[in-house]
């Protein structure tokens, strides 16, 4: 089967106009290397916003009239937690997304931790997973995909 989102992770490898790619903390490099503020709008928190709604609705509709208390179900797959130490360690994703390295407060690793340290790698698969959307507008697709995830 096609895996949509290795394929996009690796079109758009170090690519700064992917804004699926591009997390907050990029602003940093962005402005040192450009010598010009990042736009927010430029980074993938809200995009990531769209994508967690895409990921909430798939396992809704993969499990609906599966599962007897279909929301405690899908809760474990909508953890920031499950979304970084299964989907991003999946797929490499540290490998490919654009953040401030140099910060080292910044975690470069597939933990979890209770604090919002490692967020921006949940939030860069919710954003992806936005922006395989927008750009294929297949549900059915994304459906497959998050279903995948399920498997990891």
């Amino acid at each position: 089967m096609h895996d949509i989102f290795k394929d996009y992770i690796e079109r758009h490898r170090g690519d700064e106009q992917c804004v699926a790619l591009v997390a907050a903390s990029y602003k940093q490099v962005y402005q040192k290397q450009h010598h010009r503020q990042l736009p927010d709008a430029r980074t993938n928190t809200d995009l990531a916003t769209y994508g967690d709604a895409l990921l909430r609705f798939s396992l809704m509709g993969l499990f609906l009239n599966k599962e007897d208390d279909l929301s405690e179900h899908v809760k474990p797959y909508l953890t920031d937690e499950f979304l970084i130490e299964h989907v991003a360690r999946h797929y490499h994703l540290l490998d490919y997304i654009l953040f401030d390295r140099d910060n080292p407060r910044i975690p470069k690793e597939y933990t979890f931790y209770e604090s919002d340290r490692t967020k921006y790698i949940a939030t860069t698969v919710e954003a992806i997973l936005g922006a395989i959307f927008l750009e294929q507008g297949d549900l059915k697709a994304i459906f497959a995909l998050v279903e995948s995830f399920t498997h990891l």
